[in-house]
């Protein structure tokens, strides 16, 4: 067996040992915060990998830094343990080719992983910032382009009446959507949309008022797709990649419209730090916004209110 053959066969067992299926990482993390705080501890996040994606996505990692050691360090290596010496090595130079903060962060976290679950600061290696200026994300709310047939526009448009990430739209149904009930238990005419999202945050959330009309009509005429032992509203084609960033940044403006004009404003302002100094938002209205793209910092939600500064 060649060694290259040897070391994948290594990680690969070390990254089975991390993965979680079937656990989920929002609670995790709950319990892991109330267990520093009851022992005075500082909080550490639960380690693991609790999805297929980020599991193929840290195997790509290992197989590219794999072939580059054994292409570069071949004869100072006898098991992939010996690898981790030219982890900080290998992460400059993806650095120096242009490698983006996020990416070299993830491919630190998958090297992480697969040296035994040890944290990505003890490779050797410091990480960049990641900083808001540097984020690149689509701002093009006209993609007839991309979204060219009926049902993907229609898809697009269910996209900023849900706020609903790619996969969270692919796993909508029927079902997942309901009448909303006011505080005296009766409808309000409004919707709410029940998403399943990633870290195996799931909760009711709030439907673009402005498309609620729309949605009604949509479930209506809709044709399912059977998927999973589901009927699915959407199949992968229907959501092409691009353009959710910008319907989310939709969903979250007309969202912070709606909460201020009907009285969740708190009074607290969040005054916004470095390249988006000067601009302020109501802490109150930022929790709901939060809560409904399934957030929970308020530093991630104001990337979306990029509309409100143009």
């Amino acid at each position: 067996m060649s060694k290259k053959s040897v070391f994948k066969h290594q990680y690969k067992a070390a990254l089975q040992n991390q993965v979680r299926f079937g656990q989920s990482k929002h609670k995790d993390k709950i319990e892991a915060k109330e267990k520093c705080r009851r022992e005075n501890k500082p909080y550490e996040a639960p380690k693991g990998i609790y999805s297929t994606r980020t599991l193929n996505n840290y195997d790509s990692v290992c197989e590219q830094f794999t072939s580059w050691v054994l292409e570069n360090h071949r004869h100072e290596v006898k098991s992939y343990a010996d690898c981790q010496k030219f982890a900080a090595d290998w992460l400059k130079a993806k650095e120096e080719k242009g490698l983006s903060a996020w990416s070299l962060h993830l491919y630190g976290a998958a090297l992480a992983a697969s040296f035994g679950g040890i944290s990505k600061n003890d490779l050797g290696y410091t990480f960049p910032a990641r900083e808001r200026k540097n984020i690149i994300r689509n701002r093009n709310d006209n993609l007839t382009g991309e979204y060219a047939t009926k049902r993907q526009r229609d898809a697009y448009i269910m996209l900023k009446a849900t706020g609903c990430r790619r996969a969270e739209s692919l796993r909508l149904r029927k079902e997942d959507f309901r009448e909303q009930l006011g505080k005296d238990n009766n409808p309000t005419g409004l919707l709410e949309v029940f998403k399943r999202g990633k870290g195996g945050v799931e909760r009711w959330c709030l439907v673009n008022p402005l498309y609620t009309d729309f949605v009604r009509d949509f479930l209506a005429k809709v044709k399912t797709y059977s998927h999973a032992g589901e009927e699915r509203l959407f199949e992968k084609n229907d959501v092409p990649k691009g353009g959710i960033h910008s319907a989310r940044a939709v969903y979250a403006c007309d969202l912070y419209h709606y909460y201020e004009e009907h009285g969740y404003a708190s009074g607290k302002i969040y005054h916004c730090r470095k390249e988006l100094y000067g601009a302020t938002y109501d802490k109150g209205i930022l929790k709901e916004v939060s809560y409904n793209l399934q957030h929970a910092r308020n530093s991630i939600v104001i990337n979306y209110l990029w509309l409100m500064r143009e």
